[in-house]
């Protein structure tokens, strides 16, 4: 069965998620917003709101995520280990096997937190405090404890594809010939650098399966009440685990990192020309610093098991800057600017890693001093 705009509403009174009442009242509405996947926003303005996703057709690897994201839901409501995370993402109502067909909450009065950076430029450490909290929610229970859990099954603990990228062109596996230019001139910037070379491989090395992870933090994909705006509490949830994995938890933190550093590039003093304001890195400092000892807290970390995996993330995070590169080369012409910048920002990363936590994250650390006073 593939859904449509007309037949939709037959689909959900059979699931009893509507009632004929409400449609004879004129209390239902629909909206399509598909995109790679058939989307439809039920109820936007009425009670029992849902967002309702299907894949669009039997595509193995669409269906595949669709059932992990599926999974990640499922395990918020039914297994004790990641109960926890519940408080953290849209009610979950079904997931329709046989048709491809997720139906979650579907959240009113939110907007992403990219959109919230970009038009308050007001980076509140009460957010960092929430998403420390949130990633930690879910990375605690470790995978070499779940084994036999049937839940599990479906993920595949694969390192993400930057990894074997990278190995694979270090390695002269790497089918160059396909490559487009834009490509090739990415990896002649971090190629022809032996420090950046040699720096990167032993990066690739680290990975560790722990974990569930989401796999594609980003800003876009947490959604805030609009009322914190008016000074109502904070309400952070994160949505779309179609990429998620049991992996290394440190995967999911760089990310936070790389999203905090991004924007600072974006919105950076060079890129003023693009941008009718601009964001100082001292203004983001204090809530990036509040998130990692928010996620430090919630992983009951010792001191110094905090600095080792912090160190870490720092590594991984130079290796974020370079996977964003390549997701932002498929239709470009031309090397985007901020490429450039990322890599130099990688580089820097791997080089002076104690020197970048505190100068440049703004997480005050007592090994740094010890190092560079």
């Amino acid at each position: 069965m593939i859904l449509t705009f007309e037949n939709i509403a037959h689909y959900l009174l059979g699931e009893g998620l509507i009632t004929l009442p409400a449609i004879v009242d004129g209390n239902f509405s629909v909206r399509d917003i598909s995109s790679r996947n058939c989307n439809f926003v039920i109820n936007k303005e009425f009670p029992d709101k849902y967002l309702v996703k299907q894949v669009r057709m039997q595509d193995a690897e669409k269906t595949h995520t669709m059932r992990i994201e599926a999974t990640c839901y499922w395990l918020a409501n039914n297994d004790p280990h990641y109960q926890v995370l519940k408080d953290f993402l849209p009610k979950y109502y079904k997931y329709d096997y046989l048709n491809h067909i997720l139906i979650i909450e579907l959240l009113p009065n939110t907007f992403s937190l990219q959109d919230y950076y970009s038009s308050s430029q007001r980076f509140p450490t009460e957010i960092g405090q929430q998403l420390g909290a949130s990633l930690a929610a879910y990375h605690t229970s470790r995978a070499d404890m779940e084994q036999k859990s049937k839940s599990l099954s479906l993920f595949q603990k694969k390192e993400p594809w930057i990894f074997e990228l990278i190995r694979n062109y270090q390695n002269g596996a790497a089918n160059k010939g396909q490559m487009r230019p834009v490509e090739q001139q990415l990896f002649q910037l971090i190629f022809e650098n032996p420090t950046f070379v040699d720096l990167l491989k032993s990066v690739t090395e680290e990975w560790e399966v722990e974990s569930l992870i989401h796999g594609d933090i980003k800003f876009p994909n947490f959604l805030i009440n609009t009322s914190f705006q008016q000074g109502a509490e904070l309400d952070i949830r994160l949505i779309d685990w179609e990429l998620a994995d049991i992996g290394d938890p440190l995967w999911d933190v760089a990310a936070i990192f790389q999203n905090y550093l991004s924007f600072w590039v974006h919105y950076g003093k060079e890129n003023n020309s693009t941008h009718s304001h601009t964001i100082e890195l001292h203004q983001l400092q204090p809530t990036v610093a509040t998130f990692w000892n928010s996620y430090v807290a919630n992983r009951n970390w010792s001191k110094e098991a905090a600095d080792q995996q912090l160190e870490k993330a720092i590594r991984f995070t130079a290796l974020k800057l370079i996977h964003t590169c390549f997701e932002a080369t498929p239709h470009a012409k031309h090397l985007p600017k901020f490429c450039a910048q990322f890599l130099q920002l990688s580089l820097n990363l791997l080089q002076y890693p104690q020197a970048t936590i505190e100068e440049i994250l703004g997480i005050p650390t007592t090994k740094y001093h010890a190092v560079y006073a």
